[in-house]
This record gives structure tokens, C-alpha cells and sequence, in this order.
């Protein structure tokens, strides 16, 4: 039951983006990305709906998306299994101050392997970070070695909250 709730707000989330409230700062900013991206990003605008928060900084290449949940008291491993579908796997990333995990999706099984992302919990806060649109650009030989590269890369940006 908690896995049809928690699933149905990420969808209410993610659906109703374009009507969330504006004006709510990220907690990130250019500077933060581009410290372990590199120059080229630009902040496009922060949307909030009730207290789920969503930034993203885009390049034309790709774009990374935070986005920020109450995480109700779970540990990061329920909550990413309530919200992720059986096919996704988590890595823990090692010694993690906030027990960090990196995202593992099967190209075979899921249409999102393409797009990396890992998730933490902070200050009772879901975090996930998530590079989108990586995947143009790369030949289909290349692509593992860049996802781990981009996975990598996600670990160290700044955490917040």
C-alpha cells in the first residue's frame, strides 16, 4: 500500500510539474554543477508542488535534475524500493556520509537505463539526482562507460539539504 501511495505522488509530481508554484530557491546553483560537470550549465526555473521541490540545470547536451521529497521517516533502501519498479537495483556508494545509492537499470528490461541517478536521505529529505538526455550523442559501445562516469560524477555533488 505504501508502494501505490508513495508511487502515486511521484507521478502527481512528475505529471503536474509545469503547475507547480515558482519562486522557490534551489538549493543548488550553477556553480555547484559545474564544479564537477563542467562550465556550460544555466538554472532553469525551480518548481515546487506542496513540499516535493524540483531544480534542474541544463546544457545542450543534457541536463541533471534534483529533486527533493519528504522522505517519512524511512530508511533509503524502502524508499527506493517503494518507488522504483523490480527491475532497478541499488549500489550503495561506499563509506557514504549519507548512505547513498547508485541506480542500476537494466537496458534489457528498461527504457530509463540511460539516464543515471542516485538517491540519498538527508534531514529526513529523499534526494535524487539524475542526469537526463546522456544518452544523446554516445554510440551504444560507449554508453556503459559513460553512465558509470556520470553515476560517478552524481556522487559528488554538493549534498543537500
Amino acid at each position: 500500500m505504501k508502494r501505490i501511495f508513495l508511487n502515486s505522488i511521484f507521478l502527481l509530481a512528475s505529471t503536474t510539474f509545469l503547475f507547480a508554484q515558482k519562486g522557490e530557491p534551489c538549493p543548488l546553483n550553477v556553480a555547484d554543477i559545474e564544479t564537477v560537470f563542467g562550465k556550460g550549465f544555466k538554472a532553469e526555473e525551480t518548481r515546487k508542488i506542496g513540499d516535493i521541490l524540483s531544480c534542474k540545470f541544463s546544457t545542450k547536451e543534457y541536463s541533471i535534475q534534483i529533486s527533493i521529497n519528504p522522505a517519512f521517516g524511512m530508511k533509503i533502501d524502502d524508499y527506493n524500493k517503494m518507488m522504483s519498479p523490480a527491475t532497478v537495483t541499488w549500489k550503495p556508494v561506499p563509506n557514504d556520509p549519507d548512505g547513498a545509492r547508485i541506480e542500476i537499470r537494466d537496458a534489457k528490461k528498461d527504457d530509463l537505463a540511460s539516464t543515471p541517478a542516485i538517491t540519498y536521505i538527508r534531514k529526513d529529505k529523499y534526494v535524487r539526482l539524475q542526469v537526463l538526455g546522456s544518452y544523446y550523442g554516445y554510440d551504444n559501445a560507449k554508453l556503459p562507460k559513460m553512465l558509470d562516469e556520470m553515476r560517478d560524477k552524481l556522487t559528488k555533488v554538493k549534498r543537500v539539504p
